[in-house]
């Protein structure tokens, strides 16, 4: 069984755990251990019995899984690398509050077992389409967040399916997928959403009118926005990519074709992730 990794992180912690999961799945007959090249160029230490990747189109076939170690942002660049492939993403915690990550690293001896034993399901994840940066298309797991530049408050004109939805004075505004309501969404006062909905979150960035509240609207739709500011320019987020265009550039976001698959095992879950994650539940009077 051929099992990659994928890590972006060097400092001497990160480095440690990745080690130790390479170990743990060495240590298991028949596992053969892929490491993403970049990652394993930036060791301290050399790691012998591992073979290498560069990207997606240099993974080798019948690869059971691509683990993520680290946090949410390494795991987006990992989506990225298996996006639209059969390979699933298993993500191992080593960041901070992140919701995407299934694991902890203390808890990947057990996931390594259910893996082998093929105890998980695979749930699939939709990307948003995104036109209008530069490049041509991108993609986005979790959102895609248009921002100003400069202290002046922006106008966001959107379009949802042709017609018109609002004019937001604002900071900036997010158009998020299931996956990404737990992200900036959720910072901007979105709302949670389960992962399976079919749905897109449009959520206004500290909006100067306090009527205006995030709308969730059907995944089917397209969503055209259009941001005005007087800087001259605005900023772009695809997930954790970022480009500027010039004030007035369009934008068409939609849902895409593309999918990726998310290693779930059967002791976990998006409501028990919430309630371990957001401490709910939890009586913090003292």
């Amino acid at each position: 069984m051929k099992i990659a990794l994928y890590s972006r992180t060097t400092t001497p912690q990160h480095e440690s755990c990745v080690l130790q999961l390479v170990e743990r799945l060495q240590r298991r007959a028949g596992v053969e251990v892929l490491l993403h090249e970049p990652f394993y160029r930036s060791l301290s230490q050399p790691l012998h019995g591992v073979g290498l990747f560069a990207g997606a189109k240099s993974l080798p076939p019948h690869v059971a899984c691509l683990m993520s170690i680290g946090g949410d942002g390494t795991f987006l660049d990992a989506a990225s690398i298996v996006a639209g492939t059969d390979v699933p993403l298993v993500g191992v915690s080593a960041g901070r509050l992140g919701f995407l990550a299934s694991v902890t690293i203390d808890k990947s001896e057990e996931a390594i077992n259910d893996i082998l034993a093929g105890k998980f399901t695979v749930e699939r994840r939709n990307f948003l389409r995104v036109e209008g940066c530069p490049d041509g298309l991108h993609y986005a797991l979790n959102e895609v967040c248009l921002q100003k530049r400069g202290a002046a408050i922006a106008e966001i004109n959107v379009h949802v399916n042709g017609e018109f939805l609002n004019s937001y004075w604002a900071d900036g505004l997010i158009v998020a997928t299931p996956t990404g309501s737990t992200a900036y969404s959720l910072s901007a006062g979105g709302p949670l959403v389960a992962p399976n909905a079919e749905c897109m979150i449009i959520s206004p960035i500290a909006p100067h009118n306090l009527s205006v509240r995030p709308i969730v609207i059907p995944d089917t739709a397209e969503v055209v926005l259009e941001m005005m500011t007087r800087s001259g320019s605005v900023i772009v987020g695809v997930d954790s990519r970022s480009y500027e265009l010039p004030a007035g550039a369009k934008l068409k976001v939609q849902k895409a074709t593309t999918q990726v698959g998310f290693v779930k095992f059967s002791d976990s879950s998006f409501f028990q992730t919430l309630r371990s994650k957001l401490k709910w539940g939890l009586d913090a009077r003292g």
